[in-house]
């Protein structure tokens, strides 16, 4: 019965071990950061940092594809949220910028 357990416990271990290294291999862009300051930003600034924002997600959707085939959930998940936290982050920035071209 212990060797069974063992056996059991290992090869779990090393399924999880294959399937973090597949995901390893699925490298992501840098996600854009510095967004220019809405109060002083120009349509220049605007378009370029949405320009960013969109390259990034394109980029992003390629690894969601590599750790699909990977089969990872955990790490599709993460790459979500991490695509959900730069768009909200990118909206927030572009209605405070909207919200000085209206006053």
């Amino acid at each position: 019965m212990r060797g069974i357990l063992l056996l059991l416990i290992l090869a779990a271990v090393g399924g999880l071990h294959a399937t973090t290294g597949l995901a390893g291999t699925c490298n992501g862009p840098t996600a854009p950061t510095d967004f220019p300051d809405p109060s002083t930003a120009t349509e220049k600034d605007i378009l370029g940092a949405q320009q960013t924002v969109k390259q990034y997600l394109t980029d992003m959707e390629s690894v969601l594809k590599c750790v699909d085939s990977a089969h990872n959930d955990r790490a599709h998940d993460a790459a979500v949220d991490d695509m959900q936290k730069i768009a909200a982050k990118f909206n927030t920035f572009l209605r405070a910028y909207r919200s000085r071209q209206k006053a």
